[in-house]
């Protein structure tokens, strides 16, 4: 078999009975891939949770489908230990065939107490890695270094130098590689034995990704200074550096170089002002220094826009790489409102090629790929509904103390990228551990912030679907089921505008422990710009310069709470094809969406406006039938520029989600 996943999807052919129960022990039913093959082999795959969704579940979308002849298939997926069989709903368990699968049917020679620790996103690389190579079943330590070699491509044995070492850790972080921290323990310990790295501070370096930023960061000068010439902008003096070990790093050794142009395109790494113009010829060392006018910023973006298309995840991609990417488009898209108005005429037709060229790929990939990761585990949270089980955990395990969810309505990853730029000038020297969330689908804030309260996927809550006043019920209940006092638990909505901390400081935020909380002034500055996405970087830096954000972070890092950002959904510049004359067919008319609770009025619309795609999703609720306009469009007045939300492009869809712990925070 060259897939791990026909080990479970040869006992899925049609025709095996209505029901089919599954004892899913290490959560296989949740990888995207097995959910898709699933339900293309006509089954609807469920989740049992818990008995109130089930039963809703059960009651209104299969039962009535099997009372009028239709041949359904459902497979009912269980996690052994917090259920068993014979706790399922009896007349569900009545004649459904029943299944048990684990890891150990898919890794029969490696370690089950080592392959259980990793993400499901790594079972192919494993899978064709023990096909390929695992002659003999191995035991711990060598599944460990099997698992290390094979998928994370990292060989502790050959790491022997000082540029072998940076570049393990830069491709490691820029890979956002997350090893499990028994792996993580097992390769500090065999670098440790080596004296040439008694100086760094492996245990940092190796498990935290910002740490390590941090580390290149502050050494960056050192570099330049030592080995280019040139005059540095800034006044120069000894170093203080944060961190210990060797002061000058080997940037420019071959394995090294290559990430670091890609480190200061990305705004990972952060240019240092400089006066370059002839003491430094080289573009990676270039894209690293600030010089007296514009030309970093415009390198910056060139460099970073070609590197892009070349590199843009394709169809089959996991959605990690998007995820990933599209932090990456992000900063090329804030570069191209900083460029200057000469620089963004010369490179408009770059700009839009590489914005249709990501948005064409990322179309297709949604059609395939975003289907199942509704299901992914909350401990490694993929889509906003996540995010409540993703805090529970982190609060359960004792990682979080306190948890407090910063919900910026409408806020794109490129306008977080200009946020975070407009901190570091206030002086916030506190670094956020960065990732991306997939929004719900259509990207509009009903759907898509109530599932970030709730918890829960959109079908569950179609009563309120359309509503936006439901939020903080959501959020309390979630908890409350939870075990959690309601006295812990708090709730605000702020404006963001200037005069708004009054609002916080009305709540005994010392007694909490999970507060949610929705900024909504990026939306307003939204629904309000008419000068496009350059007009929407400014509007944001400068109500991030009025000192709201500053303040609000501060006063949560004081009462110990440790910070996730996020948003409901982004948003994308757009130009008008028309308002659709519907009169009252559409029960939601969104500038990029349309939604109609009847499917003829659905289809009659698909035909009458041009351009228009359909979008169904089994985690919408029934009699939800969405049309969404295709990239760069709005149902708004022709010819009309304006910024706007509701539609499945990357901008729109894959929004910011960043971690700061008070804990480990340092002013």
């Amino acid at each position: 078999m060259s897939d791990w996943r026909d080990i479970i999807l040869k006992h899925f052919a049609p025709g095996v009975g209505p029901v089919t129960a599954v004892s899913d022990a290490d959560a296989l039913f949740r990888d995207p891939g097995v959910f898709r093959a699933i339900e293309e082999r006509g089954f609807s795959l469920v989740q049992f949770e818990d008995s109130i969704s089930f039963r809703f579940d059960y009651e209104t979308r299969f039962r009535p489908r099997w009372d009028a002849g239709d041949a359904l298939e459902i497979a009912i997926v269980f996690k052994p230990g917090e259920l068993e069989f014979e706790t399922l709903p009896a007349d569900v368990l009545t004649g459904a065939r029943q299944l048990s699968f684990t890891l150990q049917d898919v890794f029969p020679k490696l370690s089950y107490s080592v392959v259980s620790q990793l993400e499901t996103v790594h079972f192919d690389a494993l899978y064709r890695a023990q096909d390929q190579y695992a002659a003999n079943t191995l035991g711990e330590v060598m599944t460990r270094d099997f698992i290390l070699q094979h998928v994370f491509q990292i060989v502790p044995s050959i790491v022997n130098t000082e540029s072998d070492l940076l570049r393990l850790l830069c491709r490691k972080h820029y890979n956002k590689t997350t090893l499990p921290e028994a792996f993580d323990e097992h390769l500090i310990a065999i670098l440790r034995k080596r004296p040439q790295f008694r100086e760094w501070p492996l245990e940092l370096l190796v498990r935290d990704r910002k740490a390590f930023w941090e580390f290149l960061d502050e050494r960056w000068p050192v570099f330049v200074r030592d080995t280019r010439g040139g005059t540095s902008v800034v006044r120069e003096g000894p170093e203080t550096l944060k961190y210990p070990g060797p002061s000058l790093l080997q940037f420019q050794h071959d394995d090294v170089r290559v990430f670091i142009d890609n480190l200061f395109e990305d705004g990972i790494l952060t240019p240092i002002p400089w006066s370059w113009d002839e003491a430094v010829p080289e573009t990676w060392i270039r894209v690293g220094l600030i010089g007296s006018g514009p030309e970093n910023t415009e390198l910056r973006f060139e460099e970073l826009a070609n590197h892009l298309i070349q590199n843009c995840p394709d169809d089959g991609a996991a959605p990690q790489l998007w995820t990933a990417f599209a932090h990456r488009y992000a900063q090329a898209r804030l570069l191209w409102t900083e460029i200057g108005a000469a620089s963004r005429a010369k490179n408009d037709a770059r700009f839009s090629t590489l914005c249709r060229h990501v948005n064409d790929r990322f179309s297709v990939w949604l059609k395939a790929g975003y289907a199942g990761i509704f299901n992914y585990p909350t401990v490694t949270p993929l889509m906003v509904h996540h995010l409540p089980g993703y805090l529970a955990h982190r609060l359960a395990k004792g990682a979080t103390k306190k948890a407090a969810l910063v919900l910026f309505d409408g806020l794109a990853i490129e306008q977080w990228l200009a946020v975070k730029e407009e901190l570091r000038k206030q002086a916030f020297n506190r670094t956020f551990e960065e990732d991306a969330l997939f929004a719900w689908l259509p990207s509009i804030t009903p759907v898509s912030r109530q599932a970030a309260y709730s918890g829960k996927v959109p079908r569950y809550f179609a009563e309120s679907v359309h509503q936006t006043d439901r939020d903080e019920a959501r959020w309390r209940q979630f908890w409350a089921d939870r075990g959690h006092h309601s006295a812990e638990v708090g709730f605000i909505s702020m404006s963001g505008d200037s005069g708004n901390d009054q609002a916080l400081e009305d709540l005994d935020l010392a007694q909490l422990r999970v507060l949610g909380i929705t900024v909504m002034k990026v939306d307003k500055i939204m629904h309000g710009m008419q000068l496009g996405s350059t007009g929407m970087a400014g509007q944001v830096r400068t109500w991030v310069e009025e000192g709201f954000v500053r303040r609000l972070f501060d006063r949560l890092i004081a009462e110990g709470f440790d910070i996730f950002v996020t948003a409901d959904h982004g948003n994308v510049e757009a130009v008008g094809i028309g308002t659709p004359q519907e009169g009252v067919l559409s029960d939601k008319r969104g500038q990029r969406c349309r939604i109609y609770s009847e499917p003829v009025l659905h289809a009659k619309a698909l035909q009458e406006i041009a351009g228009a795609t359909s979008w169904e999703h089994s985690g919408l609720p029934p009699n939800f039938h969405v049309l969404l306009a295709p990239y760069g469009d709005a149902f708004v007045q022709k010819g009309t520029k304006i910024v706007c939300h509701g539609g499945a492009s990357l901008e729109e869809v894959i929004v910011p989600f960043a971690r700061l712990e008070c804990a480990n925070s340092v002013p």
